[in-house]
């Protein structure tokens, strides 16, 4: 279980995939542009604040972290780099987006 501080508030959250539409340039950098959320919703990301290249290997996946900025909203988006070996003994390479997203609590609607 993993939880995050937001609003002077500690919340569970949870990794939730999303899309990403991105751009791959000349030297190889990968430029996220748009993100998708899971409900359709779909921003162009205004600025890239600060990235991070991808760390260290554990348990086969690799993280690279994006500090972005949409619509007056920071948030950070990960690419995850997931290697699996196939029968044949050569390997594959599996590449996601995700994001913190936090987990919606009952608390809300006992109050209503």
């Amino acid at each position: 279980m993993e939880y995050r501080q937001t609003d002077g508030k500690t919340r569970r959250v949870h990794k939730q995939y999303v899309d990403v539409v991105a751009r791959i340039l000349a030297g190889g950098q990968v430029v996220p542009v748009t993100v998708c959320w899971v409900d359709g919703r779909c921003f162009t990301i205004d600025e890239i604040v600060s990235t991070t290249g991808f760390g260290l290997t554990v348990h086969g996946i690799r993280t690279a972290t994006y500090k972005v900025r949409f619509g007056g909203h920071a948030t950070e988006l990960y690419l995850e780099d997931q290697t699996r070996e196939r029968p044949d003994g050569s390997q594959a390479h599996l590449m996601r987006w995700w994001v913190w997203a936090f987990d919606r609590t009952l608390e809300g609607e006992r109050r209503g």
